[in-house]
């Protein structure tokens, strides 16, 4: 007989629980929302700031500010955050309060493409990335006839500049004529890089050239390193 009134009791316990819980997330959802705090994952480049996340949402009558918590759709507005070009990733979430939380992260360029037709970025991902009217990174720059090689080819090269601390700070610019590639530098001599093959050896060459491959410190306008186990200088 115990063993039944405790299980009815078990039961009339767990039918209150439920009873609360629905009742609790009715309340919930009857709640009116407004954005609380919006959280940026960024390096030292400023594409996407909390305005532009505000007016964005705005533009896209997706701002959540007084409307019940029922009639927004979280998931909508993480994709259209996801559109944005300059946003990698995004989150939104809200606490029982209402309270709306939003965390993006943005895309990282690597290198300016600039030709005379138009300008954009490539990503640490290789995926373009538009300029921005707002901002304007400071990085690698690459200009001349783009389209004499494949984005893919110089997405490798200047991922390999961007991720050695010594060739991304020595390297300024770099200009392309019928596919191969004039690097210029910000001290010393510019570089004949010839096309876009054999980018670590030729790297290889150029890292032990500075370090022991000119003793008597001349001085030179340029350093070919299109030739085979050798460096030419001019």
């Amino acid at each position: 007989m115990r063993k039944v009134f405790n299980f009815i009791r078990f039961l009339v316990g767990v039918s209150i629980l439920v009873v609360m819980i629905v009742f609790g997330v009715k309340d919930i959802g009857d709640n009116y929302c407004s954005l609380s705090d919006i959280t940026i994952e960024m390096d030292e480049n400023k594409f996407v700031t909390e305005e532009l996340i505000v007016e964005y949402l705005k533009e896209n009558t997706l701002y959540p500010d007084s409307i019940i918590l029922d009639d927004i759709s979280f998931k909508s507005m993480e994709e259209l955050l996801l559109n944005h070009p300059s946003i990698k990733t995004s989150r939104v979430y809200s606490d029982m309060r209402g309270n709306v939380f939003i965390n993006v992260k943005q895309r990282k360029p690597i290198v300016r493409i600039q030709n005379e037709k138009e300008g954009y970025y490539l990503d640490e991902d290789g995926l373009r990335m538009p300029l921005s009217e707002e901002y304007t990174a400071r990085m690698l720059l690459v200009t001349g006839e783009i389209n004499s090689v494949t984005e893919q080819n110089l997405f490798t090269l200047t991922n390999i500049i961007f991720k050695d601390d010594f060739l991304r700070n020595q390297i300024a610019q770099i200009s392309i004529m019928d596919s191969e590639l004039l690097i210029l530098c910000r001290k010393g001599e510019n570089i004949e890089f010839g096309k876009i093959n054999d980018i670590n050896k030729k790297f290889e060459k150029l890292v032990m050239y500075y370090e022991k491959g000119n003793p008597q410190g001349k001085k030179y306008k340029t350093i070919n390193l299109k030739y085979n186990n050798q460096i030419v200088c001019k």
